[in-house]
């Protein structure tokens, strides 16, 4: 009996010691560099976060049918319209639903100020450790540091532009 524990034990050891070290990607935080991605918008358009470098850029990463990130979006226009061109917002959809879905919800909701990018598999919610209860927003600086996460949605234009002026 000892022995077949330990030829079991040893066989699981040496498993474990051939196979490749199964590493997670490291979730940022306030303070750390903002995940690199390309999403291509319901319109067809590449967008890289790289692009907005100088800007402040505020990602929301959102959902279908979502109450509470429907609630903040009047919020999310304000804001964007008082920054005059110093802000950028970006809608990223959890992909539960295919790309055609999300283009029928934004133009029925007329949701159109920014752009609505659908994120196939969630690779950039995974990223950023966005992938559970929507609105999950971030706003990053102007070289591309995380400076303010806010899980669920803000509660006034208020809120997000006192953020953005402290930084």
């Amino acid at each position: 009996m000892r022995r077949t524990i330990s030829i079991i034990l040893t066989i699981i050891t040496s498993i474990s010691l051939l196979m490749p070290s199964c590493s997670t990607a490291q979730i940022p935080e306030v303070g750390d560099k903002a995940p690199d991605f390309t999403l291509e918008s319901i319109n067809g358009e590449s967008i890289n976060i790289n692009d907005f470098r100088g800007k402040t850029v505020l990602i929301v990463f959102t959902s279908v049918n979502c109450k509470e990130c429907e609630e903040q979006m009047p919020y999310l226009v304000g804001a964007y319209q008082q920054a005059n061109g110093g802000l950028v917002v970006l809608d990223i959809y959890h992909m539960i639903y295919d790309t055609r879905v999300v283009q029928d919800y934004v133009t029925k909701k007329q949701f159109t100020t920014f752009p609505a990018l659908p994120d196939p598999k969630n690779k950039v919610a995974n990223a950023y450790g966005a992938t559970r209860f929507p609105p999950t927003n971030f706003i990053i600086d102007s070289a591309g540091i995380i400076r303010h996460k806010k899980i669920g949605p803000f509660q006034s234009q208020e809120e997000i532009e006192s953020i953005i002026e402290s930084l």
